[in-house]
C-alpha cells in the first residue's frame, strides 16, 4: 500500500488523524449511536428479548462460507467508497437531534445558514428554507414513529402505517442528508486547516462549514433528486400499491439494491471531486465540474491508485464484518461486541481515507480561489 503513487497521502491522512483523532472518533459515535438504536428497536418490536442469561451466554461460532460473504461484501464496500466523496457519516438517528437544535436556532446557526442562503440561492431561498424546515420536523419524528409503531398499529390500519412512514422516512432523508453532508465538510475543512499549518478551533471552524454548506447545495441537489428517481420514488409508488401489487413491491426492492443503489454509487465516485471542488473554491456548479474533468484528466493515475487502495481495504472490513457477524445469532453477546468494533473499524477507515483525499486533492491543485478562513 506504501509503495503506489498515492502512498504518501496515506501518510499524511494518517498524521492528519493523529493531530485531529476527533475525526474518526466522532465518526465512531454516530455509527454506534445508530447500532444502539437497532438494538433498541429490534426490542421493541419484539425481534430480541434482552435477559441476563441472553447477554452472558455465547452462541456456538458456525461461519457462513466465504464465498457467499464475499459475494455480499462488494455492494456495501463501494457505497462505503462512495462516501469518502459525498458522506461518510452514518446521519440517523443522530439527525433526529441535529433537528431539534436547528428547529430551535441553537447558537444561532439556523441564521447563519438563512444569512448564506440568501446570497448563494438568490429568490429560491424562501421555498428551500421551508422545505428544509418540513423535513427537518420529518427527521424529529422518524425515530418516535418507528419505534412506536406496533403500538400504533393498535389503533391504525397497518397499510396505512406503511405507507405513512414511507413519507417521513423520504421527508427525513433529505435533512439526514444534508446533516451528513455538513458533518462532510467539516471533516473536509479540519483536514485542510491541518495542511496549511492554521490554528483554529473545532467552533470556528464548523460555523465555517455552515457557510460553505450552501456552495455545495445544487450538487446536494442534483445527488437528492436521483435517489428520489432512483429509489424513493419507486418505492413510495410500491407502497401506495402493496395491496394489489405484493410482487410489484419485492421487484422494486430488488431492483433498488442490484441497480439503483450500485449506480448511485459508481456515479458519486465518477464524479468524485465535485463536492471537495464546491467546498474549497467559490465556483458554480458548472464549472465544479468541467474542474473535475480537467483535475481526472491530469492526475487520473494516483486517483486510480487511491480508489484501488481505499476500495480494497472497504471490501476486506465488509467481507470480515459480514464473515464474522454472520457466524453468531443476531442481537448476541457476541454479535454486539463485535458489530461495536467492526463500527469503530470502518469509522476509522472512512476518516483516514477521507483525509488522505482531501491531501491528494490539495496536492494536485493550485487553488487560485483558495477559500480564506
Amino acid at each position: 500500500m506504501f509503495g503506489n503513487p498515492a502512498s504518501r497521502f496515506f501518510r499524511d491522512g494518517l498524521r492528519c488523524l493523529q493531530r485531529y483523532p476527533r475525526m474518526w472518533i466522532w465518526l465512531s459515535v454516530l455509527g454506534l449511536s445508530y447500532a444502539v438504536f437497532q438494538v433498541v428497536q429490534a426490542y421493541q418490536l419484539g425481534e430480541r428479548e434482552f435477559s441476563l442469561r441472553a447477554l452472558l451466554s455465547w452462541p456456538v461460532y458456525k461461519p457462513h462460507q466465504w464465498a457467499e460473504s464475499a459475494r455480499k461484501a462488494w455492494l456495501p464496500a463501494l457505497e462505503l467508497l462512495a462516501g469518502l466523496f459525498n458522506q461518510a457519516v452514518v446521519s440517523y438517528p443522530a439527525s433526529a437531534f441535529a433537528a431539534l437544535l436547528f428547529l430551535g436556532n441553537w447558537r444561532g446557526y439556523q441564521m447563519h445558514f438563512l444569512h448564506s442562503a440568501r446570497r448563494r440561492l438568490g429568490r429560491w431561498w424562501p421555498a428551500i428554507y421551508l422545505c428544509l424546515v418540513l423535513c427537518a420536523l420529518a427527521a424529529c419524528c422518524k425515530p418516535l414513529f418507528s419505534i412506536s409503531i406496533y403500538w400504533l398499529n393498535q389503533y391504525l390500519d397497518g397499510i396505512f402505517l406503511l405507507r405513512l412512514g414511507a413519507i417521513i422516512d423520504w421527508l427525513s432523508f433529505q435533512f439526514e442528508y444534508l446533516f451528513g453532508l455538513l458533518i462532510q465538510i467539516f471533516l473536509v475543512l479540519l483536514t485542510f486547516v491541518w495542511i496549511r499549518g492554521l490554528n483554529s478551533q473545532p467552533e470556528r471552524i464548523f460555523e465555517f462549514a455552515l457557510k460553505r454548506a450552501v456552495f455545495a447545495a445544487k450538487w446536494a441537489g442534483v445527488i437528492l433528486l436521483a435517489t428520489l428517481v432512483l429509489i424513493h420514488l419507486p418505492l413510495l409508488i410500491s407502497y401506495f400499491w402493496i395491496t394489489q401489487q405484493t410482487d410489484f413491491t419485492r421487484a422494486v426492492i430488488e431492483y433498488i439494491e442490484q441497480t439503483a443503489r450500485p449506480l448511485i454509487a459508481v456515479a458519486l465516485i465518477l464524479f468524485c471531486s465535485v463536492q471537495i471542488t464546491l467546498t474549497l473554491h467559490n465556483e458554480m456548479l458548472r464549472e465544479a465540474v468541467r474542474e473535475h474533468a480537467q483535475f481526472v484528466r491530469r492526475h487520473w493515475f494516483r486517483i486510480l491508485w487511491f480508489l484501488v487502495v481505499a476500495g480494497l481495504h472497504f471490501y476486506a472490513i465488509s467481507w470480515l464484518n459480514d464473515f464474522i457477524l454472520g457466524a453468531f445469532p443476531p442481537y448476541s453477546a457476541p454479535n454486539l461486541l463485535l458489530s461495536g468494533l467492526f463500527t469503530i473499524a470502518r469509522a476509522f477507515l472512512a476518516a483516514w481515507f477521507l483525509a488522505s483525499w482531501v491531501c491528494l486533492y490539495r496536492a494536485a491543485q493550485t487553488l487560485p480561489k483558495e477559500i480564506q478562513f
